[in-house]
C-alpha cells in the first residue's frame, strides 16, 4: 500500500483539520422525502438515494465501522491495513456476524470494475480519497456518497457519521451513537478528575524521516473531553525541536504497533527523556484511534484512561 494511504499517513493528513459541516445549517439532514427517498449533499453535489439500501459497498478505509454500527453489513470493504479477516476489526466483528463481504483494496485506487461487479445499490466512499472523476464513474454505478468537504481523506469522524447515517437511512440512530461516544469519554474523564490540569499530546507511533507527526484538530478531541488540554504544536515536529514541544506535554501518547515501534522511539534521546510521560499503545488500541469510528472509539475511551491515569498518577 502507498505511503499516502498506510496507517503512519493518517496524522499527516489530519493535523490542523478544521471541522467542516457536512450538511448546511437550513438543511434537515436524514429527512426522507415523501417518494420516499433520501438525498445526502457532499463535496460533488448531491445524491438521492431511492429507497433503504440493501447492498451496500465501503469504499473507503474505515467506512465499514460507521455501516456496521447502524446494523448495515456491506457486502464489500475496503482493507486499509493490519490485516483483519474481511477488513473488520475486534471491536467490529460481532456486527459483522457471519457474513463475508468481498475484500477490495485502494493500493492502485478504487476498483470501479470490482464494485460494478458487485452490483451495489449504494457506495459509502467517505473515505475514500475520490476526486469529481473518479465520484463520477462510482455515481455511474450506483448512488455515491463522498466527503463532505475538501478533505479527501479523514475528515473529522463526526462528519462521516452524518453523511453516513442520512445515506442508510440511519441518521437519528447514528447521531445517538455520535451522543454516546462523547458521553462515554466524559464520563470516563469524571472519573478519572486528575486528567484535569495536566496537558496531553497524541503523536504517530514512528518517525517520519527525522521529524513526528502530532495528531491536532479533530483527532485530539476526545483528550479534552477526558479533561486534558492540547498544547498547540505545529505539525510536523523537525528533529531540533523535539525537546522543547514534546516538553510542552505532561503525557505522551505513541500510537505504537508493539514493542518494536516503541523500542524504535526510545532510541530517540528526547523522547526517551521523556520516558514518566510516554504513553505507549498496542496495536489495537493504535487501529481503533486511527479509525475514530463509532465502534472503535467506545474501546479508546475503556482502555486508554487507565494508561494515562498511570502516567498522571
Amino acid at each position: 500500500m502507498s505511503t499516502h494511504l498506510s496507517r503512519r499517513g493518517f496524522l499527516a493528513m489530519t493535523a490542523g483539520v478544521a471541522l467542516v459541516a457536512a450538511c448546511s445549517p437550513e438543511a434537515k439532514p436524514g429527512t426522507v422525502a415523501k417518494d420516499g427517498s433520501v438525498t445526502v449533499k457532499h463535496a460533488f453535489g448531491e445524491t438521492k438515494i431511492p429507497a433503504a439500501p440493501t447492498r451496500v459497498v465501503s469504499a473507503g478505509l474505515n467506512e465499514q465501522d460507521f455501516l456496521l454500527a447502524v446494523g448495515v453489513v456491506p457486502i464489500a470493504v475496503t482493507d486499509w491495513f493490519g490485516g483483519q479477516p474481511f477488513g473488520v476489526w475486534p471491536w467490529a466483528t460481532a456486527k459483522l456476524g457471519s457474513a463475508q463481504p468481498a475484500l477490495l483494496n485502494l493500493a492502485n485506487g478504487i476498483d470501479t470494475d470490482a464494485i460494478a461487479a458487485l452490483k451495489p445499490d449504494l457506495i459509502v466512499a467517505t473515505n475514500a480519497g475520490l476526486d469529481k472523476d473518479t465520484y463520477d464513474k462510482l455515481a455511474g454505478i450506483a448512488p455515491t456518497v463522498a466527503q463532505s468537504g475538501q478533505e479527501a481523506f479523514f475528515e473529522p469522524w463526526k462528519d462521516q457519521a452524518t453523511t453516513i447515517g442520512q445515506a442508510v437511512f440511519k441518521h437519528d440512530e447514528m447521531q445517538r451513537l455520535v451522543t454516546e461516544v462523547d458521553d462515554k469519554f466524559t464520563t470516563a474523564g469524571k472519573n478519572s478528575g486528575q486528567f484535569a490540569g495536566h496537558t496531553a499530546l497524541l503523536l504517530e507511533g514512528a518517525l517520519s524521516a527525522d521529524h513526528l507527526l502530532v495528531c491536532t484538530g479533530w483527532r485530539s478531541e476526545f483528550l479534552t473531553e477526558l479533561g486534558f488540554s492540547v498544547p498547540t504544536v505545529d505539525s510536523p515536529v523537525p528533529r531540533d525541536k523535539f525537546k522543547t514541544e514534546l516538553g510542552s506535554a505532561d503525557v505522551l501518547i505513541w500510537t505504537t504497533d508493539g514493542d518494536a515501534a516503541r523500542d524504535a522511539l526510545l532510541t530517540e534521546p528526547d523522547i526517551a527523556a521523556r520516558t514518566k510521560h510516554n504513553v505507549f499503545t498496542d496495536p489495537e488500541l493504535a487501529a481503533a484511534i486511527m479509525f475514530s469510528s463509532p465502534l472503535s472509539l467506545p474501546l479508546v475511551a475503556d482502555r486508554l484512561p487507565p494508561l494515562l491515569a498511570a502516567v498522571v498518577g
